[in-house]
């Protein structure tokens, strides 16, 4: 039986237990039948506001509220028929469509694929030159140094689009190392105009000048790098007659001298931290070698040799993570666009550069990688950025279409009409537009009436 109220109660003077005055201790069973809206004060067991509510509730019939509703996370079960004003778009994460998706008017998808990565071209150098090196992230890079042939001293800097001067080095070289950040780098040794030559400077960058401060303990250029500006790594390297072995370790202040590498070499390629570093892409007294070592900041051990034997390649990314791009075989003499990517343990094959180069100025992440300039034989001023998740563009059109009956002919004997295969709406569409879309083998035939509505062609 249900006990229906068509008065009021006053719950602090009725027949209901109290605990403070005008609240009710226990609990209420059922239903209360009517609007509510004489109902105030009401709260939960634990005596707070029943709102921000944290619980699950069924609600059976309407939920009218005045105001803003959010759902922070689950789901809203309905056809949502009479929503309003919802806009999930743009959405970035991942969505499952069950059933079909209809789009009237067109529809652009952008999907990412990171089977084998990619590169694209930035912007170009505005100085030419291989034997440079870089700095920085794919999108806040530094460039320095270089030959053009003529030894420089310029530098550059990277936004993400293009290149722009900034103040020179105080002793321009060739085959010069550095390591840190568009901001805050430091680059040390290479081969300066005579009579200089090969040297031990050392130079830090703090964003607008270059300022020289303690020499390294030997002259050496083409040396591996890796670090930061106040705790960096110089190993390997050469003068014309040693090809180095020595390591040393830079506290922002001076170097010191650390364990020596276990293959010499130069024109090799170093990433990674001052205390976790990896060294590849040599030349050696031997000849070019694949061979690949890491430091643990103590001592160089032997790690996973590379696919492809080169010296003179850019790298970018951390010991456990790194990238190597372009290089020269020397034997034979030959510049490579071949890219590899390493685990901490083996080196696998990427994407290629779209220029065989060597002596390129490498950096960013394994993921996210910049190489700038290089030789070819030929002088490079061009930049390509390299995207593990490649992001890929599909295009879908989808409209209304009236049928067309006997609209397409070809006449005469022998005929042939040749169709546009495109990768995309033509631009700008005009009527009687016929083309193309699609892979090899697999593409749809396209037709446009009026230049605006776009129809799929099918035969009976």
């Amino acid at each position: 039986m249900a006990l229906q109220l068509t008065g009021s109660i006053n719950i602090t003077t009725g027949g209901l237990t109290t605990d403070l005055p005008g609240r009710y201790s226990g609990s209420l069973s059922g239903s209360f039948v009517g609007d509510g809206s004489g109902l105030t004060g009401i709260s939960g067991g634990s005596s707070v506001d029943d709102f921000p509510y944290t619980g699950s509730a069924g609600i059976s019939g309407s939920l009218e509220v005045e105001g803003n509703v959010t759902v922070v996370s689950g789901s809203i079960n309905g056809d949502g028929s009479g929503l309003t004003e919802v806009n999930p778009f743009p959405f970035e994460n991942q969505a499952d469509i069950i059933g079909g998706l209809k789009v009237d008017g067109s529809n652009e998808f952008i999907y990412l694929s990171s089977s084998n990565g990619a590169w694209s071209t930035g912007g170009a150098l505005n100085t030419a030159r291989g034997s440079l090196d870089s700095t920085g992230t794919q999108n806040a890079a530094l460039a320095f140094g270089g030959t053009t042939p003529t030894i420089v001293a310029c530098t550059e800097a990277y936004n993400g689009s293009s290149w722009s001067n900034q103040s020179a080095l105080s002793v321009g070289a060739s085959g010069k190392r550095g390591t840190g950040t568009q901001n805050s780098t430091v680059a040390f040794g290479g081969n300066a105009p005579s009579p200089i030559g090969i040297n031990t400077c050392t130079e830090e960058y703090n964003g607008n000048t270059w300022s020289t401060t303690t020499a390294l303990n030997e002259a050496r250029r083409d040396a591996g790098a890796a670090g930061t500006q106040n705790a960096a790594l110089a190993f390997g390297g050469w003068t014309p007659s040693i090809y180095r072995t020595s390591t040393e370790q830079y506290d922002g202040n001076s170097w010191t001298t650390n364990s020596a590498t276990l293959n010499n070499g130069a024109r090799l390629t170093g990433v990674g931290s001052q205390n976790s570093a990896l060294a590849f892409s040599y030349y050696t007294s031997l000849g070019v070698v694949s061979c690949t070592e890491e430091y643990n900041g103590t001592s160089w051990s032997v790690a996973g040799a590379m696919n492809l034997a080169r010296c003179g390649a850019g790298g970018s990314g951390i010991q456990n993570a790194a990238l190597a791009f372009g290089g020269c075989t020397f034997s034979p003499s030959a510049r490579v666009s071949c890219t590899e990517a390493y685990n901490g343990n083996t080196w696998s094959a990427s994407g290629t550069l779209a220029i065989n180069r060597s002596l390129i100025g490498g950096t960013g992440t394994q993921n996210s990688a910049l190489a700038a300039g290089g030789i070819s034989p030929a002088i490079r001023s061009c930049t390509e950025e390299y995207n593990a998740d490649a992001c890929y563009r599909k295009s879908f059109y989808h409209q209304q279409c009236q049928t067309f009956v006997n609209n397409l002919t070809i006449s005469g004997s022998n005929s042939t009409m040749n169709i546009r295969t495109l990768g995309s709406t033509p631009n700008p569409l005009t009527a009687g537009a016929i083309w193309v879309s699609g892979s090899a083998g697999a593409g749809c035939l396209y037709f446009s009436p009026n230049g605006t509505a776009i129809c799929k062609i099918s035969f009976a």
